[in-house]
């Protein structure tokens, strides 16, 4: 295209922080400037991503309310109706979860006529009912959401997605098979990459106030209920010996759970030499922290949805030369994912006993865990490259724009 293309991106999170969707969306929003493409994003971020070729709005509320927040969904509304008018925007790419993003992009879409992307990374509205505070959330509530997330996609010109598993759940919904794409999660190994002198590992862990000798497992992401600390602190707990490693929490707190409802729990089991929670830190700083660490944590529960998905933290460990310790469903994705490429130890549904045997394992076998990451790091480099995966959306682009113009010349050319 020779004259630039004015994109819109609506999306929840964009912040300067380790969160796997404003990584995915800046690499999308960077592979579009630099080619014919100029983005605007949209968010509700105080603090956000910045780059001097995209402009980001931000639009944001003093109160969030969980799953639809009506005021969010408005001034989501009136910022982007003014981009899309001064700015002639041709392609809107919106993201879920949340639902404000999907709702607003159709109805500018519909509005100015433009083609629209939903890029969709998980099969969110099934994780309702797994929070605490939703155990009484009806079902048919649940229902009816994925009809109307269903109506959402199926007015969209194409869905990106993350893998086959999420292709063919979107085909089952009604969906048509060849407007979907598949654009894997990866990790930027450029900014995720190990630390292989010794001498720096010190500086590293100095730096960030972390132990030189002992063997550190880390998890990096959102303080989810579905993550279970809480199962991992009691594997910790029951350890005889536990002075030789250490589990560093950066997390970014979430209206669920925060570093002090961790710390709590850090309190009553005794944990405070064996345990630390620190964070939230932006991108450059939890690469750091990862490169200088030696194992990487997914504490995930046993509920279903786990099974057809390979959590986006996967890959930031992966580049960083981590081998993982993982929980989760019995036969899922990630399960697969770990074994076929040799790089982590999978436990299955979690439980104090597992993670208690899993800790083990990575302390007894330090050459091993080794040989795991520098595997790790060589799947990232040939298959998971962030970068080189943000190239697709542009086929997508390019595909759904020329159809848009296609059908409106045809409309034009019937015009009496």
């Amino acid at each position: 295209m020779s004259k630039k293309a004015n994109v819109l991106m609506l999306t929840e999170n964009f912040l300067r922080l380790s969160t796997p969707s404003a990584q995915r969306l800046l690499a999308f929003a960077k592979t579009l400037d630099s080619n014919s493409y100029e983005t605007f994003v949209i968010t509700k971020s105080r603090v956000s991503l910045k780059s001097e070729k995209m402009k980001v709005v931000n639009a944001v509320s003093k109160k969030e309310i969980p799953l639809l927040d009506p005021i969010l969904l408005f001034l989501y509304f009136i910022k982007s109706l003014g981009v899309m008018r001064r700015h002639k925007i041709r392609l809107i790419i919106s993201t879920v979860p949340k639902i404000n993003n999907a709702i607003v992009g159709f109805l500018l879409s519909k509005l100015f006529k433009v083609p629209h992307i939903i890029d969709i990374r998980d099969y969110w509205e099934s994780q309702l009912l797994s929070y605490p505070m939703n155990r009484f959330f009806p079902k048919r509530l649940v229902s009816l959401l994925i009809d109307i997330t269903s109506f959402l996609y199926s007015q969209a010109s194409s869905l990106t997605t993350v893998n086959e598993t999420l292709k063919k759940m979107l085909v089952k919904r009604g969906i048509p098979y060849n407007r979907i794409y598949i654009i894997p999660n990866g990790a930027d190994t450029s900014l995720y990459r190990p630390c292989e002198d010794k001498n720096h590992v010190k500086k590293l862990r100095k730096k960030y106030g972390l132990p030189l000798s002992k063997m550190i497992f880390v998890y990096g992401g959102a303080l989810s209920p579905h993550n279970r600390f809480d199962i991992v602190l009691d594997g910790i707990a029951s350890l005889r010996k536990t002075e030789d490693l250490l589990f560093l929490i950066i997390g970014r707190p979430t209206f669920l759970m925060t570093n002090d409802t961790i710390l709590k729990w850090v309190e009553t089991l005794g944990l405070r030499q064996t345990v630390k929670v620190a964070g939230p830190f932006p991108l450059e700083e939890a690469a750091e922290i990862f490169s200088c660490s030696d194992v990487g944590v997914i504490p995930l529960d046993n509920a279903e949805i786990w099974k057809h998905m390979i959590t986006a933290k996967v890959f930031a460990y992966l580049a960083s030369g981590l081998p993982i310790l993982a929980s989760g469903p019995n036969q899922s994705e990630l399960e697969k994912f770990l074994a076929s490429h040799k790089v982590g130890v999978f436990i299955g549904p979690p439980s104090p006993m597992s993670f208690a045997d899993g800790f083990r394992k990575f302390l007894r076998e330090r050459r091993k865990m080794k040989n795991m990451g520098r595997k790790g790091r060589e799947v990232m480099e040939e298959r998971f490259d962030r970068h080189v995966l943000s190239r697709r959306i542009l086929r997508v682009a390019h595909s759904v724009t020329s159809q848009h113009s296609g059908k409106v010349q045809l409309k034009d050319a019937r015009a009496p």
